[in-house]
């Protein structure tokens, strides 16, 4: 059905025929004849327009083997003028991509692509977003306050990750007040703020954390992590400091330069943090092995860290959960004699680590993907 409205979408745009009653293009004449709001009617001109653009992809859409919110991811990235040109020659990679990751990894390895397609030009991304930063805190007429705020990609991960340590602390102090009023009774329900209202009360004791600090002071036990795979490290790092070397184009299918959460950042910016500023990194291999600590019985330290480190979210089949929010756990567990080491080491969420305990097993196959297997031995698709 998504594929009829865009083909029709796109003939009335090719004859024109939105100016018989006067309207100026044909997402003009479609918001007002399909009675649909000026974003939806701007999104489905984006997916005609990358249609035009991307013919196998489009054959495919029609065929209703390419996804509607692919087409649409696509769309948005098309209306992107930096990058727009260069998705003729990556559409085959697009078609591939999208026949064998879930939306989740689409979306992640597009906008991977998109990093590198815009990494460069008259001025590079990351210098126009940092450029481009600003925050604003005014005071409405009814006497509240406003507060808004843009960042570059390195900037933003960096406040992103201390704010959610903050709203962190507040979700924790919600439920020990709703605990101390209804025992083990206790219910999301019964805790006394929204989520919106934690996030503006963590937002106000950073400030006052920040306020009561020494200048540059920083909280004890903070670390903000960047994840690279080798390759790309190697490169970035011989831009930077190597006047002479010739830069080589990063593979996008190994590339690999983000948070722990898997925040995509700007590998120009990020290599220059990862020098100048109190971030560690951390090198990843294709199968995201890092250390091995021998035979303890829980994941603590750095064989902690390096689980979470390698993933960014719960390693459960359709599971969202940050991976800084998840618990280290063991693939074979310990009393089955597995060992407290990387390779057996996947962060699960809360709520998935105890449904192990119902029959449930997770693993990773030799490329390195994760698959959940039911009690009965089916797979649960990814």
């Amino acid at each position: 059905a998504d594929a009829v409205v865009v083909e029709l979408l796109d003939e009335i745009q090719q004859r024109s025929l939105y100016a018989f009653d006067g309207h100026s293009s044909a997402k003009s004449f479609v918001r007002h004849h399909g009675n649909v709001s000026a974003s939806e009617a701007a999104g489905r001109d984006k997916v005609m327009r990358v249609c035009r653009a991307l013919p196998a992809v489009r054959a495919e859409f029609r065929a209703g083997r390419f996804g509607s919110d692919q087409i649409r991811l696509l769309g948005k990235v098309h209306s992107n003028p930096r990058v727009r040109d260069k998705m003729p020659a990556a559409e085959h990679w697009f078609l591939s991509r999208q026949k064998r990751l879930s939306l989740h990894g689409f979306e992640t390895a597009v906008r991977k692509w998109v990093e590198l397609a815009d990494e460069d030009g008259a001025t590079p991304k990351a210098q126009r977003q940092h450029e481009n930063r600003n925050v604003s805190l005014h005071q409405d007429f009814d006497g509240s306050w406003d507060f808004r705020g843009s960042f570059g990609a390195a900037q933003g991960a960096q406040i992103h990750e201390i704010f959610d340590h903050y709203i962190d602390a507040e979700v924790l102090d919600d439920w020990a007040k709703a605990r101390a009023e209804h025992g083990d009774n206790a219910t999301a329900d019964h805790l006394p703020r929204t989520a919106a209202q934690r996030r503006a009360d963590a937002f106000w004791q950073l400030s006052q954390d920040a306020a009561s600090s020494p200048h540059g002071a920083v909280p004890p036990g903070y670390v903000h992590n960047i994840i690279w795979n080798g390759d790309t490290f190697e490169e970035m790092a011989s831009r930077l400091l190597d006047p002479d070397h010739e830069p080589q184009p990063l593979d996008v299918d190994d590339y690999l330069c983000e948070t722990l959460d898997g925040k995509q950042l700007n590998p120009t910016e990020a290599i220059v943090s990862a020098v100048q500023s109190r971030i560690r990194r951390v090198l990843v291999d294709a199968k995201s092995v890092i250390i091995d600590l021998g035979e303890a019985r829980f994941f603590t330290g750095n064989a902690k860290h390096a689980i979470k480190l390698a993933h960014t979210h719960c390693a459960w089949a359709g599971c969202q959960v940050p991976s800084s929010k998840c618990e280290a756990d063991h693939l074979v567990e310990h009393s089955k004699h597995g060992r407290t080491n990387p390779r057996n080491g996947a962060p699960l969420c809360g709520k998935h680590n105890r449904w192990k305990q119902k029959g449930f097993h997770v693993y990773r196959d030799p490329t390195g993907t994760w698959h959940t297997q039911r009690p009965d031995g089916t797979i649960i698709p990814n």
